[in-house]
């Protein structure tokens, strides 16, 4: 099975666990069943960032899902005739500032102009993929940002506050980057029955939008795939028992505190000295 095009809202709505899933999972059962049950509007932040991908990937597209609302004095006559025939005509869509369309276009003229971005990037965008993990007998499904065939590299557009190296590593790590690079990768696996590369673009989402290329290497894909199957399992056993645990774990066992190894082996240290 190859992947297919469709829209955002019936990737989310077609059944299969995303990294996104699994991610919440990786706080709590708890945390993900909430989340679940109460779906939430798009945090501006998440918002910018779904504008930011699809004008800077498919620019030719962004009209059919966001607007750009006008700049106008709707406590006039005239603002309010503005408004009330934007209302109307984005109706069905999300909107963003003029503001906030003038610094994506600054933003994309950063990336371009980047030397291999637009060689990356040249692919097909916002194909959905979904497959079935042959351990857990789960449906999985991603939606990777770009993917160069030609080149046999997936690509992930980040927003960020920093793009520097280590800075970048240490989010990604925090955030379950790894698990999902890894759920891309093996997607596109399962279903064209190549393994192809995967590569972040990280932006910087004040000026001058810095940008920084990150290839993920074997040791981050090699945490990512540890984290999908660990994941993968404690949703299939939480399905099956209904228990959708919190932080004392499925047995209700208390936490022991201690610190971290670090500061461990620096006691030990200076114990010796």
């Amino acid at each position: 099975m190859e992947g297919i095009r469709i829209s955002n809202k019936e990737y989310r709505q077609r059944s299969g666990i995303s990294s996104s899933e699994l991610k919440k999972i990786m706080i709590t059962p708890a945390h993900y069943k909430h989340w679940k049950e109460n779906p939430q509007e798009d945090t501006p932040a998440l918002l910018f960032g779904r504008a930011a991908h699809k004008y800077i990937l498919e620019t030719y597209d962004f009209y059919t899902e966001f607007a750009v609302a006008p700049n106008c004095d709707r406590r006039t006559k005239e603002g309010k005739e503005i408004w009330n025939k934007f209302v109307a005509e984005s109706e069905g869509k999300d909107v963003i500032t003029q503001e906030q369309f003038e610094q994506i276009e600054e933003m994309r003229k950063v990336m371009l102009a980047t030397p291999f971005v637009s060689k990356l990037i040249n692919g097909e965008h916002e194909i959905s993929y979904f497959w079935v993990d042959e351990d857990t007998g789960l449906e999985c499904k991603v939606r990777p940002d770009s993917i160069n065939h030609k080149l046999k590299i997936v690509v992930d557009y980040k927003t960020c506050d920093n793009a520097e190296t280590e800075h970048f590593m240490k989010q990604a790590i925090r955030l379950g980057y790894d698990l999902q690079a890894y759920m891309y990768q093996q997607g596109v696996k399962e279903n064209l029955g190549e393994e192809y590369l995967f590569v972040f673009i990280a932006q910087e989402k004040k000026p001058p939008y810095a940008v920084n290329i990150l290839e993920a290497d074997e040791s981050f894909m090699a945490s990512g795939k540890r984290i999908f199957h660990e994941m993968l399992n404690v949703y299939k056993e939480c399905s099956e028992t209904g228990n959708w645990y919190g932080y004392l774990g499925a047995n209700n066992e208390i936490n022991s505190l201690g610190v971290p190894k670090w500061i461990e082996n620096l006691i030990e240290t200076e114990s010796e000295e």
